[in-house]
């Protein structure tokens, strides 16, 4: 086999990202020379849909100048924290606190049409993890919530509506990654549980999904020890023998980024990419530094030429690969990318059904008599935003979305450490908003605290990360949960305070010791 055949073999299974509003010349050396699989795009090549759209069309037109396929460009646009596209829709466990199957699938469609308008036929999401894990790190929101069903039922209307536009939905991060209790970013999770409790819980929602359609999967860099001590990434057991031959699904399984500490510091990024090929998996994420994506290629070329992966398994993944772009209708060699003059109007279809979500999700989780609608009189709205929150004063905050609906409230933000007297002095409602992706951190449990023991019932704590953020205050008895900090769901809760709108939303999840999932105080 020639050098160009060899490395045209391979470069069709790897996807990479690069740094710029334009190609690099890394990026269209790659795609010229190995007719690179595709593109994964981040918030660093990314301002606006319509920019995000001529970006697209000069990487097709790059692999059109090649002879090669079309591009498989994704992202990751879950919703809340994780969206790439700026559309400013709430997250999973907000459309989790809703219940709502038809707002899910609605959101699919709408983020699809987003997508497909600004050249990305494939779509990291849903995430289709369970979250059972309080502590869990790294999924927390991203969950639509604790149960299987609802998270299947949920993740399945997500795809349908991605489908409908024109978007491959992916499930991520088979075959879970909801009771973590480390983030496989730097660290092995490793999952205990016997295969019966996997079945009931991680294993549903992916089950489900794969028998309604859904085109893809992403997996997760997770340790389950009923299957190997190897993540699930590189576990044959697991991606070949249960994926493939036991529940047959013949779909594209994307790893998730070799760069992650969970596979290379376990094994390196290039012996990780040769198992994951040799595990199951079809295209490998090699995202990160050129050295890192470099390490990739050498890998799988040497072991290609070693005889360690036959050409027939690359084939394997490369028609399964033809079978997505065929199903996506993607531009031909002759075509260009998307119309970036059309791209930005999917911005603006989205809103009104971002605002629809947030006020239904919203969760007025308990209330002291006469605390919500907040009574007349000042507002002190105290920010203390943990470390995974945005930098201070970069976003709106709540005490701006209640002068907009004219209610006297003024608002002091506190950085991560940064002592508070409590305001011994306010005599009207003080709220206390926090945001954590896990368990809080000490310093606002103890910030809470001393707000409570200063204000009493005058005291409301609205929880704008993970709802899991009440269980450490059992003693303010009025408390909100929001599912995120989007300026939508910020605006929502601002609503219900001012009564201006009725709590609609429910726990997804419970909090331990407290609140049943379901939970939430309606009218």
């Amino acid at each position: 086999m020639s050098l160009v055949a060899a490395e045209r073999l391979v470069g069709p299974l790897v996807m990479v990202d690069f740094s710029g509003r334009s190609p690099s010349s890394r990026v269209a050396d790659l795609i010229a020379r190995r007719h690179l699989g595709g593109v994964v795009l981040f918030d660093k090549n990314i301002e606006s849909t319509a920019q995000t759209a001529r970006l697209c069309g000069e990487l097709q037109e790059l692999a059109r100048r090649a002879g090669a396929p079309p591009l498989l460009i994704a992202v990751d646009q879950e919703g809340g924290a994780v969206e790439r596209l700026p559309l400013g829709l709430p997250g999973a466990m907000a459309l989790g606190a809703t219940g709502s199957a038809a707002l899910a699938e609605e959101a699919g469609r709408l983020v699809g049409r987003a997508l497909r308008a600004a050249g990305c036929p494939v779509n990291f999401a849903p995430v289709l993890d369970v979250n059972s894990n309080p502590g869990n790190p790294i999924i927390g929101v991203r969950s639509f919530g604790e149960d299987p069903e609802l998270v299947a039922r949920l993740g399945c209307a997500f795809a349908r509506g991605l489908r409908q536009a024109g978007v491959a939905a992916t499930g991520k991060h088979f075959p879970g990654h909801g009771d973590a209790d480390r983030d496989s970013h730097l660290d092995l999770p490793v999952v205990g549980h016997p295969l019966e409790r996997l079945e009931a819980v991680e294993f549903l929602p992916f089950r489900r999904a794969i028998r309604e359609g859904l085109p893809a999967l992403m997996t997760a860099h997770v340790a389950f020890t009923a299957f190997s001590s190897l993540p699930a990434t590189l576990c044959p057991p697991l991606l070949e023998g249960m994926l493939r031959r036991e529940w047959r699904f013949d779909g594209v399984v994307f790893t998730d980024s070799l760069s992650m500490a969970a596979v290379r510091d376990q094994v390196g990024a290039g012996t990780a990419a040769v198992l994951a090929l040799l595990a199951g998996a079809d295209v490998l994420l090699a995202l990160g530094e050129a050295e890192l994506q470099e390490e990739v290629f050498t890998a799988v070329d040497r072991a290609v030429a070693e005889g360690l992966l036959s050409t027939s398994r690359l084939l394997q993944s490369r028609r399964r690969l033809q079978r997505l772009r065929a199903d996506l209708s993607l531009p031909d060699r002759s075509e260009r990318g998307p119309g970036a003059e059309h791209a930005g109007a999917e911005e603006a279809v989205v809103r009104p059904l971002a605002e629809e979500i947030a006020a239904a999700a919203v969760t007025l989780v308990r209330r002291a008599p006469g605390r919500v609608p907040l009574p007349d009189g000042p507002v002190l709205v105290v920010t203390a935003a943990g470390e995974a929150a945005p930098a201070g004063g970069a976003g709106p905050t709540l005490g701006e979305m209640l002068r907009a609906l004219h209610r006297p409230a003024r608002d002091v933000w506190l950085r991560p450490g940064q002592g508070w007297d409590g305001a011994p002095g306010e005599q009207g409602t003080v709220i206390l908003v926090t945001y954590s992706r896990g368990n809080p951190s000490p310093w606002q449990v103890e910030l809470i605290r001393r707000a409570q023991q200063t204000h009493g019932d005058r005291l409301v704590l609205v929880a704008t990360g993970t709802p899991y953020d009440l269980a450490a205050t059992p003693a303010v008895s009025t408390c909100l949960a929001t599912y995120g900090r989007e300026p939508v769901l910020l605006r929502a809760a601002a609503r219900i305070l001012a009564g201006a709108s009725p709590p609609r939303g429910r726990l997804p999840v419970a909090i331990p010791g407290l609140h049943p999932a379901g939970s939430g105080v309606v009218w």
